[in-house]
Protein backbone atom coordinates (compact mmCIF):
# COMPACT_ATOMS: atom_id res chain seq x y z
CA UNK A 1 0.00 0.00 0.00
CA UNK A 2 1.41 3.22 -0.89
CA UNK A 3 1.08 6.54 1.15
CA UNK A 4 -1.48 7.92 -1.18
CA UNK A 5 -3.52 4.54 -0.61
CA UNK A 6 -3.44 4.83 2.87
CA UNK A 7 -4.60 8.41 3.28
CA UNK A 8 -7.58 7.61 0.96
CA UNK A 9 -8.44 4.65 3.38
CA UNK A 10 -8.26 7.35 6.48
CA UNK A 11 -10.47 10.16 4.54
CA UNK A 12 -13.23 7.20 3.50
CA UNK A 13 -12.85 5.66 6.49
CA UNK A 14 -13.76 8.99 8.38
CA UNK A 15 -16.24 9.44 5.75
CA UNK A 16 -17.84 6.24 6.60
CA UNK A 17 -17.97 6.56 10.54
CA UNK A 18 -19.70 9.94 9.42
CA UNK A 19 -22.58 8.46 7.07
CA UNK A 20 -23.05 5.39 9.05
CA UNK A 21 -23.41 7.12 11.84
CA UNK A 22 -25.84 9.52 10.76
CA UNK A 23 -27.74 6.77 9.10
CA UNK A 24 -27.96 5.07 12.74
CA UNK A 25 -27.86 8.15 15.00
CA UNK A 26 -24.73 7.07 17.16
CA UNK A 27 -23.20 10.70 15.59
CA UNK A 28 -25.69 12.69 16.69
CA UNK A 29 -25.77 11.17 19.90
CA UNK A 30 -22.19 10.90 20.41
CA UNK A 31 -22.36 14.90 19.71
CA UNK A 32 -25.04 15.34 22.09
CA UNK A 33 -23.74 13.51 25.06
CA UNK A 34 -20.43 16.04 24.30
CA UNK A 35 -22.28 18.76 24.45
CA UNK A 36 -24.10 17.88 27.39
CA UNK A 37 -20.74 16.94 29.19
CA UNK A 38 -19.35 19.87 28.16
CA UNK A 39 -18.02 22.81 30.53
CA UNK A 40 -16.23 25.00 27.72
CA UNK A 41 -18.68 28.60 27.53
CA UNK A 42 -17.27 29.03 23.84
CA UNK A 43 -18.79 25.76 22.91
CA UNK A 44 -21.89 25.84 24.51
CA UNK A 45 -22.55 29.66 22.97
CA UNK A 46 -21.51 27.87 19.59
CA UNK A 47 -23.75 25.08 20.18
CA UNK A 48 -26.60 27.61 20.64
CA UNK A 49 -25.88 29.88 17.73
CA UNK A 50 -25.84 26.84 15.45
CA UNK A 51 -29.29 25.36 16.77
CA UNK A 52 -30.50 29.21 16.10
CA UNK A 53 -29.21 28.95 12.49
CA UNK A 54 -30.35 25.35 12.27
CA UNK A 55 -34.10 26.71 12.59
CA UNK A 56 -33.61 30.01 10.64
CA UNK A 57 -32.11 28.08 7.58
CA UNK A 58 -34.96 24.99 8.78
CA UNK A 59 -36.41 25.10 5.05
CA UNK A 60 -34.06 25.29 2.76
CA UNK A 61 -33.64 21.78 1.98
CA UNK A 62 -37.51 22.36 0.70
CA UNK A 63 -36.32 25.48 -1.41
CA UNK A 64 -33.81 24.01 -3.50
CA UNK A 65 -31.06 23.65 -1.18
CA UNK A 66 -27.70 25.72 -1.11
CA UNK A 67 -27.22 28.36 -3.86
CA UNK A 68 -23.60 29.13 -3.04
CA UNK A 69 -20.16 27.52 -2.60
CA UNK A 70 -21.44 23.89 -3.49
CA UNK A 71 -18.15 23.15 -4.83
CA UNK A 72 -15.71 24.03 -2.15
CA UNK A 73 -17.16 20.51 -0.01
CA UNK A 74 -17.42 18.66 -3.03
CA UNK A 75 -13.95 19.19 -4.93
CA UNK A 76 -12.22 18.53 -1.47
CA UNK A 77 -9.86 16.05 -0.69
CA UNK A 78 -12.28 14.24 1.69
CA UNK A 79 -14.35 13.36 -1.52
CA UNK A 80 -11.55 13.13 -3.92
CA UNK A 81 -10.10 10.50 -1.24
CA UNK A 82 -13.54 8.31 -1.70
CA UNK A 83 -13.97 8.78 -5.81
CA UNK A 84 -10.07 7.43 -6.02
CA UNK A 85 -10.34 5.04 -3.07
CA UNK A 86 -12.60 2.54 -4.78
CA UNK A 87 -12.63 3.85 -7.77
CA UNK A 88 -15.97 5.24 -8.76
CA UNK A 89 -16.60 6.32 -12.41
CA UNK A 90 -19.00 8.03 -14.71
CA UNK A 91 -20.52 6.95 -18.30
CA UNK A 92 -23.38 8.38 -19.78
CA UNK A 93 -24.68 6.24 -22.81
CA UNK A 94 -26.69 9.34 -24.33
CA UNK A 95 -27.03 12.78 -24.19
CA UNK A 96 -29.53 15.08 -22.55
CA UNK A 97 -31.62 18.31 -23.18
CA UNK A 98 -30.55 21.22 -20.81
CA UNK A 99 -33.59 22.53 -21.43
CA UNK A 100 -35.58 19.83 -19.66
CA UNK A 101 -35.94 18.63 -15.92
CA UNK A 102 -34.97 15.20 -15.16
CA UNK A 103 -35.78 12.20 -12.56
CA UNK A 104 -32.34 10.51 -12.18
CA UNK A 105 -33.18 6.98 -10.34
CA UNK A 106 -30.26 5.52 -8.75
CA UNK A 107 -30.41 2.13 -7.86
CA UNK A 108 -28.88 0.33 -5.57
CA UNK A 109 -28.62 2.01 -1.96
CA UNK A 110 -25.83 -0.15 -0.70
CA UNK A 111 -24.68 0.63 2.71
CA UNK A 112 -23.78 4.24 1.28
CA UNK A 113 -24.76 5.33 -1.94
CA UNK A 114 -21.21 6.86 -2.43
CA UNK A 115 -21.34 6.13 -6.12
CA UNK A 116 -24.79 8.72 -6.53
CA UNK A 117 -23.07 11.24 -4.19
CA UNK A 118 -19.69 11.81 -5.95
CA UNK A 119 -21.27 11.11 -9.86
CA UNK A 120 -23.96 13.68 -8.45
CA UNK A 121 -23.53 16.00 -5.25
CA UNK A 122 -19.76 16.92 -6.92
CA UNK A 123 -18.32 17.62 -10.33
CA UNK A 124 -15.49 15.12 -9.87
CA UNK A 125 -16.08 12.88 -12.39
CA UNK A 126 -17.04 15.57 -14.73
CA UNK A 127 -20.83 15.66 -14.43
CA UNK A 128 -21.49 19.14 -15.60
CA UNK A 129 -18.87 18.31 -18.38
CA UNK A 130 -20.94 15.22 -20.03
CA UNK A 131 -24.67 16.89 -19.16
CA UNK A 132 -24.14 20.68 -20.12
CA UNK A 133 -26.48 22.75 -18.57
CA UNK A 134 -28.06 20.00 -15.84
CA UNK A 135 -27.65 21.01 -12.60
CA UNK A 136 -28.73 17.61 -10.30
CA UNK A 137 -30.24 17.83 -6.70
CA UNK A 138 -29.89 14.99 -4.69
CA UNK A 139 -32.87 13.80 -2.62
CA UNK A 140 -32.62 12.80 0.76
CA UNK A 141 -35.10 12.60 3.73
CA UNK A 142 -35.83 15.38 6.35
CA UNK A 143 -39.76 14.55 6.56
CA UNK A 144 -41.07 16.29 9.60
CA UNK A 145 -44.29 14.14 9.47
CA UNK A 146 -41.99 11.19 10.26
CA UNK A 147 -40.28 12.84 13.00
CA UNK A 148 -43.68 13.14 14.77
CA UNK A 149 -43.80 9.81 14.43
CA UNK A 150 -40.79 8.32 16.59
CA UNK A 151 -38.99 11.73 17.85
CA UNK A 152 -35.76 10.89 19.03
CA UNK A 153 -34.89 7.75 16.71
CA UNK A 154 -35.52 9.60 13.78
CA UNK A 155 -34.39 13.04 14.01
CA UNK A 156 -30.90 10.98 14.20
CA UNK A 157 -32.33 8.88 10.82
CA UNK A 158 -32.89 11.75 8.65
CA UNK A 159 -30.31 13.16 7.10
CA UNK A 160 -30.96 16.60 6.70
CA UNK A 161 -32.27 17.49 10.28
CA UNK A 162 -29.09 15.99 11.82
CA UNK A 163 -26.64 18.60 12.96
CA UNK A 164 -23.19 18.56 11.15
CA UNK A 165 -24.36 15.99 8.63
CA UNK A 166 -26.97 18.43 7.39
CA UNK A 167 -24.40 20.58 6.79
CA UNK A 168 -22.41 18.71 4.46
CA UNK A 169 -25.32 17.35 3.19
CA UNK A 170 -26.86 20.84 2.13
CA UNK A 171 -22.99 21.64 0.16
CA UNK A 172 -23.42 18.61 -1.51
CA UNK A 173 -26.84 20.08 -3.18
CA UNK A 174 -29.03 18.07 -1.17
CA UNK A 175 -32.93 18.32 -1.07
CA UNK A 176 -35.33 17.22 0.87
CA UNK A 177 -36.63 14.21 -1.24
CA UNK A 178 -40.58 14.81 -0.21
CA UNK A 179 -42.90 15.88 -3.31
CA UNK A 180 -43.29 19.54 -2.60
CA UNK A 181 -39.25 20.13 -2.50
CA UNK A 182 -38.72 18.06 -5.82
CA UNK A 183 -41.32 19.37 -7.45
CA UNK A 184 -40.07 23.10 -6.05
CA UNK A 185 -36.48 21.94 -7.81
CA UNK A 186 -38.66 20.88 -11.39
CA UNK A 187 -41.00 23.51 -11.86
CA UNK A 188 -39.57 26.75 -10.04
CA UNK A 189 -36.10 26.78 -10.34
CA UNK A 190 -35.44 26.37 -14.40
CA UNK A 191 -34.41 24.26 -17.26
CA UNK A 192 -31.91 21.71 -16.39
CA UNK A 193 -32.42 21.45 -12.71
CA UNK A 194 -33.66 17.98 -11.70
CA UNK A 195 -34.04 15.71 -8.64
CA UNK A 196 -31.38 12.46 -8.38
CA UNK A 197 -33.07 10.21 -6.05
CA UNK A 198 -32.30 6.37 -4.48
CA UNK A 199 -35.13 5.38 -5.28
CA UNK A 200 -34.53 1.91 -2.49
CA UNK A 201 -33.07 4.16 0.30
CA UNK A 202 -32.80 2.73 3.36
CA UNK A 203 -34.77 -0.74 3.17
CA UNK A 204 -32.06 -1.56 0.57
CA UNK A 205 -29.43 -1.81 3.06
CA UNK A 206 -30.66 -4.97 4.63
CA UNK A 207 -29.79 -6.50 0.98
CA UNK A 208 -26.73 -4.18 0.18
CA UNK A 209 -23.78 -6.86 1.38
CA UNK A 210 -25.67 -9.98 -0.98
CA UNK A 211 -24.58 -11.65 -4.02
CA UNK A 212 -27.15 -10.65 -6.30
CA UNK A 213 -28.47 -7.15 -6.83
CA UNK A 214 -31.60 -6.96 -4.74
CA UNK A 215 -33.74 -3.65 -5.54
CA UNK A 216 -36.18 -2.24 -3.66
CA UNK A 217 -38.56 -0.72 -6.30
CA UNK A 218 -42.27 -3.06 -6.92
CA UNK A 219 -43.96 -0.76 -4.52
CA UNK A 220 -42.37 2.48 -5.12
CA UNK A 221 -44.26 4.72 -7.31
CA UNK A 222 -44.11 8.30 -6.18
CA UNK A 223 -41.81 9.37 -8.00
CA UNK A 224 -42.90 8.07 -11.29
CA UNK A 225 -46.24 10.05 -9.98
CA UNK A 226 -44.00 13.61 -9.87
CA UNK A 227 -42.49 12.58 -12.85
CA UNK A 228 -46.24 12.35 -14.59
CA UNK A 229 -47.22 15.56 -12.77
CA UNK A 230 -44.25 17.85 -13.23
CA UNK A 231 -43.24 16.03 -17.17
CA UNK A 232 -39.91 15.38 -16.38
CA UNK A 233 -38.44 12.22 -17.86
CA UNK A 234 -37.15 9.32 -16.14
CA UNK A 235 -33.67 8.82 -16.20
CA UNK A 236 -32.58 5.17 -14.89
CA UNK A 237 -28.92 5.21 -12.89
CA UNK A 238 -27.54 1.91 -12.06
CA UNK A 239 -24.30 1.58 -10.01
CA UNK A 240 -22.29 -1.64 -10.64
CA UNK A 241 -20.46 -3.11 -7.44
CA UNK A 242 -23.00 -0.64 -5.43
CA UNK A 243 -23.55 -3.29 -3.18
CA UNK A 244 -20.48 -4.99 -2.64
CA UNK A 245 -18.58 -3.11 -0.32
CA UNK A 246 -19.48 -5.40 3.12
CA UNK A 247 -20.00 -9.10 3.67
CA UNK A 248 -22.89 -10.17 4.56
CA UNK A 249 -22.72 -12.42 7.86
CA UNK A 250 -25.09 -14.85 8.14
CA UNK A 251 -26.05 -13.68 11.86
CA UNK A 252 -27.47 -10.41 10.41
CA UNK A 253 -30.83 -11.78 9.11
CA UNK A 254 -32.64 -11.15 12.23
CA UNK A 255 -36.02 -13.05 11.29
CA UNK A 256 -37.18 -12.09 14.66
CA UNK A 257 -37.75 -9.27 12.83
CA UNK A 258 -39.01 -10.82 10.33
CA UNK A 259 -39.32 -9.13 6.72
CA UNK A 260 -38.66 -5.08 6.27
CA UNK A 261 -41.25 -5.58 3.15
CA UNK A 262 -43.99 -6.75 5.18
CA UNK A 263 -46.86 -4.55 4.84
CA UNK A 264 -48.16 -6.07 8.61
CA UNK A 265 -44.40 -4.66 10.66
CA UNK A 266 -44.83 -1.32 12.48
CA UNK A 267 -42.51 1.22 11.30
CA UNK A 268 -40.62 0.77 14.85
CA UNK A 269 -39.89 -2.46 14.11
CA UNK A 270 -38.81 -1.92 9.99
CA UNK A 271 -36.54 1.06 12.32
CA UNK A 272 -35.21 -1.39 14.50
CA UNK A 273 -34.32 -3.79 12.05
CA UNK A 274 -32.42 -1.27 9.51
CA UNK A 275 -30.76 -0.08 12.79
CA UNK A 276 -29.37 -3.04 14.00
CA UNK A 277 -28.17 -4.42 10.55
CA UNK A 278 -26.51 -1.51 10.21
CA UNK A 279 -24.88 -1.11 13.23
CA UNK A 280 -23.09 -4.83 11.99
CA UNK A 281 -22.51 -4.75 8.65
CA UNK A 282 -19.84 -2.20 9.22
CA UNK A 283 -17.80 -4.17 10.75
CA UNK A 284 -17.51 -6.83 8.09
CA UNK A 285 -15.39 -4.53 5.81
CA UNK A 286 -11.84 -4.72 4.23
CA UNK A 287 -9.62 -5.10 7.83
CA UNK A 288 -11.26 -3.11 10.25
CA UNK A 289 -14.52 -1.71 11.22
CA UNK A 290 -16.34 0.95 8.95
CA UNK A 291 -13.42 0.60 5.89
CA UNK A 292 -15.42 -0.89 3.09
CA UNK A 293 -13.63 -3.09 0.29
CA UNK A 294 -12.04 -1.12 -2.67
CA UNK A 295 -13.93 -2.79 -5.55
CA UNK A 296 -14.86 -0.43 -8.24
CA UNK A 297 -18.40 1.27 -8.64
CA UNK A 298 -19.20 2.01 -11.90
CA UNK A 299 -22.28 4.41 -12.65
CA UNK A 300 -24.49 4.00 -15.60
CA UNK A 301 -26.38 6.45 -16.50
CA UNK A 302 -29.09 5.14 -18.76
CA UNK A 303 -31.33 6.34 -21.63
CA UNK A 304 -33.94 9.13 -19.99
CA UNK A 305 -38.06 7.71 -20.62
CA UNK A 306 -40.09 10.01 -21.75
CA UNK A 307 -43.10 11.22 -20.05
CA UNK A 308 -46.14 13.36 -21.02
CA UNK A 309 -47.41 15.80 -18.67
CA UNK A 310 -50.68 14.25 -16.83
CA UNK A 311 -52.26 16.93 -14.06
CA UNK A 312 -54.03 14.32 -12.22
CA UNK A 313 -52.67 10.94 -13.25
CA UNK A 314 -54.54 7.78 -12.31
CA UNK A 315 -53.52 4.20 -11.20
CA UNK A 316 -53.24 2.75 -14.56
CA UNK A 317 -51.11 5.52 -15.88
CA UNK A 318 -49.02 5.42 -12.80
CA UNK A 319 -48.37 1.78 -13.10
CA UNK A 320 -47.87 1.90 -17.19
CA UNK A 321 -44.55 4.33 -16.61
CA UNK A 322 -43.44 2.41 -13.48
CA UNK A 323 -43.63 -0.88 -15.89
CA UNK A 324 -41.69 1.41 -18.58
CA UNK A 325 -39.48 2.27 -16.03
CA UNK A 326 -38.47 -1.24 -14.30
CA UNK A 327 -37.30 -2.58 -18.03
CA UNK A 328 -35.63 0.38 -18.69
CA UNK A 329 -33.41 -0.02 -15.71
CA UNK A 330 -33.46 -4.14 -16.44
CA UNK A 331 -32.30 -3.41 -20.05
CA UNK A 332 -29.71 -1.07 -19.04
CA UNK A 333 -28.38 -3.53 -16.55
CA UNK A 334 -28.11 -6.82 -19.20
CA UNK A 335 -26.77 -4.35 -21.84
CA UNK A 336 -23.78 -3.35 -19.20
CA UNK A 337 -23.23 -6.14 -16.83
CA UNK A 338 -20.52 -8.00 -18.97
CA UNK A 339 -18.95 -4.95 -19.23
CA UNK A 340 -18.38 -4.45 -15.74
CA UNK A 341 -17.65 -7.75 -14.77
CA UNK A 342 -20.88 -9.07 -13.33
CA UNK A 343 -21.27 -12.50 -12.93
CA UNK A 344 -23.82 -14.48 -15.00
CA UNK A 345 -25.22 -16.26 -11.94
CA UNK A 346 -25.43 -12.89 -9.88
CA UNK A 347 -29.14 -11.88 -10.72
CA UNK A 348 -31.27 -8.54 -10.40
CA UNK A 349 -34.23 -9.11 -8.48
CA UNK A 350 -36.84 -6.24 -8.27
CA UNK A 351 -39.15 -6.52 -4.99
Amino acid sequence: MTGTDFINSLFVLLLYMIGIGGLNGSLPAVVLYMIYNSQNQWLLAFIILYVTWMFIDWRTPHRGGRKIGLDIIGASFLFRSLKDYFPITLTKTTDLDPKRNYIFGYHPHGVLPDGLVISFGTNLLGFQEMFPGITPHLGAHSSEARLLTIVVPLFFLVILKAPIIREIALWLRVVDVGLESCRYVLTKMGPGNSVAINIGGAAELLDSCHKDYILTLKRRKKFVKMALETGSPLVPIFGFGQHDKFLQPSFTNFEWLGSYKSTNRTFVEKWLKIFAKGNVIPFCGKCIPYLPNDKPVAVVVGTPIHVQRVESPNDEQIEQLHNKYVEGLKQLFEVNRDKYGVPRDTKLIIQ
